[in-house]
């Protein structure tokens, strides 16, 4: 029986031919000729550092490399910037155990695998080649907003408060012990402001964005960072499965979809948001 190809592995042949075809139509345009080019390199150089230092595993590094080519080649150094203070920040903060619980393993491993770099990177990924598709910077919003999710939940994750009596329950806020899929503390929400305000706050400076969206990459990496704790209670606490509706099929939730969706939800809101006040 032929083993089922890792879903970080089809996201990698998928995106590195979106980056070819980007490429070849784009070589008239050296903006993001050369960008995909300086991408490719200067994101394997920092893959590679990041592989060797033990933060991404092997796949995790093809992962980076990948979604790092088209964020340098489609958003350049001011994009580049942002996902690489994500990334810093989050291995700084991190200790073992928290990545460990992070990633679902007890093996002790404390690399981010393929599949954890496209659970936060991939709504930024697609969010920039549909802002290069349709030139539409509405979606370069959509795709900051992402980051600003991650950033948030990693910071509220990894920063929290470890102290009995202070976390809650998100969906019923019964006293729960810290660390507890869907738990939440004042420090932790604290935290996740913080990481969603830097984002915020650096894209605004370096996009020349006006206070409105910098409001609105604020405001929906928060409420991205809320609605992965919610999902947390509700499906991973007790790990239940959702159906989809028609094909009844079942999904169950692991941190990486929960992160996926929620960094999904915070680019969609900044989306939302921005259309609602034009």
């Amino acid at each position: 029986m032929t083993a089922a190809i890792p879903v970080d592995r089809k996201l990698n042949v998928v995106f590195t031919f979106t980056a070819v075809l980007l490429f070849m139509v784009d070589m008239g345009n050296p903006v993001y000729y050369w960008g995909i080019i300086g991408g490719l390199f200067l994101s394997f150089l920092f893959s590679l550092a990041a592989f060797l230092l033990q933060h991404l595993s092997l796949d995790g590094m093809f992962a980076a490399t990948v979604a790092g080519t088209l964020i340098f080649g489609l958003g350049g150094w001011p994009m580049a910037a942002i996902i690489l203070l994500f990334f810093i920040s989050s291995a700084v903060i991190s200790t073992p155990q928290d990545q460990d619980r992070l990633s679902g393993e007890a093996s002790g491993n404390v690399r981010r695998s393929g599949i954890q770099v496209w659970a936060n990177g991939l709504w930024m990924v697609l969010c920039l080649v549909m802002a290069a598709a349709f030139d539409n910077s509405i979606f370069l919003l959509g795709g900051v907003a992402a980051v600003a999710v991650a950033t948030a939940d990693t910071w509220a994750t990894e920063l929290r408060s470890t102290k009995g009596g202070t976390t809650y329950l998100i969906s019923t806020f019964e006293p729960v012990s810290p660390g507890a899929d869907g738990g939440i503390s004042l420090k932790g929400t604290a935290w996740a402001s913080a990481g969603s305000m830097m984002i915020a706050g650096t894209s605004t400076y370096f996009f020349s964005l006006s206070l409105g969206s910098f409001f609105i990459i604020f405001i929906a990496g928060f409420l991205g960072c809320v609605l992965d704790s919610y999902l947390g209670a509700i499906f991973q606490r007790h790990n239940r499965p959702m159906v989809v509706p028609f094909v009844r099929k079942e999904i169950r939730f692991n941190n990486n979809l929960v992160n996926a969706v929620s960094t999904g939800a915070g680019a969609l809101l900044a989306i939302i948001f921005r259309i609602a006040i034009i």
